[in-house]
C-alpha cells in the first residue's frame, strides 16, 4: 500500500525542505501536497509583497526537487488568515493595506496557477479564533477573490476555516455556488473536524483530517473513506508538537489493523481520493 499526505508545509531555510519527501518515500509515501507557510517563518526581515514572492520561489524549487526524487508533489501557496492579524499587530500595517497586500499576493499566485507553476491557492479562509471583525472581513474578501481565480484558472483551494460544524460547510457552499465553481472536489476543507466530513462529501467537496491518533482512531473506525489524511507538518523546529509525514504510514497501518480495515478502504483514502481531488495517481 502507498500513502499520501494531502497537506503539509515545506521550509528549506529553517527546516528540512525536500528531504521530508525522501523520508516519506522510504516509509511508503507516494504523494504530498506542500502548502506555503508565512514569510516570517522563512525570513527574519519582512519586505511586503517581495517576501511572499521570495518565499513562493523557494517553495516551488523544493517541490520540483521532491518530484525529481519520485514523490508526486503539488505546490500550493496562499495568504493565511493568521497573516492578517500578524501584519496588523506586529508589522503595524493598516487593515486596508493588509487587504491590498493579500489581494496582490493571491493575484500573483493565481497567475502562477494559470501557468501551471502552482497547483492551487492556499491556505486562505477565515480565522479559527476570536479576532477583530474587520480582520474577518479582510479574510472573507480574500477568500471570495480566491474562489474567482479558482473558477477562472481551475486552481485548487485549501481553506483554513472556523469549525462551526456543518454551518461552516453550508456557508462555504453558498460562496462557492456564488462563484459558479463546477469542480467542487478541488475545494478542500483543510484540518476538517470529523463531524463535518459527511456534509462536506455530500455537497461534493474534499477534506483533509489531521493525522493525530485521536482523530485517526475516530474517522477510521466510524466513517466511510470520504476524506484524505494530512500531517500539516510545519517544517520548522520552533514547532515542538507535530505530526511527521513519514510517520503517517505507520500510524495508519497500526490503527487499520486494530479495526480490521480492508485494503480497499485504505486504497480509497490514500489513492482514489487523491486522484479525485488532485487529478493525480501513482
Amino acid at each position: 500500500m502507498k500513502f499520501a499526505d494531502a497537506h503539509s508545509h515545506i521550509n528549506p531555510i529553517k527546516g528540512m525542505g525536500y528531504k521530508i519527501s525522501e523520508k516519506f518515500k522510504s516509509n511508503g509515501g507516494w504523494f504530498i501536497s506542500y502548502v506555503s507557510a508565512s514569510p516570517w517563518d522563512y525570513f527574519d526581515d519582512f519586505n511586503g509583497f517581495e517576501s511572499y514572492r521570495k518565499m513562493i520561489e523557494y517553495q516551488i524549487k523544493e517541490c520540483k526537487k521532491s518530484n525529481e526524487i519520485g514523490i508526486k508533489t503539488v505546490c500550493i501557496a496562499g495568504f493565511h488568515p493568521e497573516d492578517i492579524d500578524f501584519l496588523i499587530d506586529k508589522i503595524k500595517m493598516s487593515p486596508s493595506s493588509v487587504l491590498n497586500l493579500g489581494l496582490k499576493v493571491i493575484e500573483y499566485e493565481s497567475n502562477l496557477c494559470k501557468d501551471g507553476i502552482l497547483y492551487g491557492i492556499g491556505e486562505v479562509g477565515r480565522q479559527h479564533y476570536k479576532t477583530m471583525p474587520e480582520r474577518v472581513a479582510i479574510s472573507q474578501i480574500i477568500l471570495e477573490k480566491a474562489f474567482e481565480y479558482a473558477k477562472d484558472y481551475d486552481c485548487m483551494i485549501h481553506m483554513h476555516l472556523e469549525n462551526a460544524d456543518i454551518d461552516t460547510v453550508k456557508i462555504i457552499d453558498y460562496n462557492v455556488n456564488k462563484a459558479n465553481i463546477n469542480n467542487k472536489r478541488k475545494i478542500v476543507f483543510h484540518h476538517a473536524k470529523p463531524s463535518m466530513l459527511i456534509e462536506i462529501n455530500n455537497l461534493g467537496y474534499s477534506s483533509t483530517v489531521y493525522g493525530i491518533d485521536e482523530v485517526l482512531n475516530f474517522v477510521l473506525y466510524s466513517l466511510p473513506p470520504i476524506f484524505m489524511i494530512e500531517s500539516d507538518f510545519p517544517d520548522n523546529p520552533a514547532y515542538k508538537k507535530v505530526v511527521y509525514p513519514w510517520e503517517l504510514p505507520t500510524k495508519i497501518v497500526e490503527i487499520s489493523k486494530k479495526f480490521n480495515l480492508s485494503e480497499e478502504y485504505l486504497y480509497k483514502v490514500n489513492i482514489d481520493n487523491i486522484k479525485q481531488s488532485y487529478g493525480i495517481e501513482p
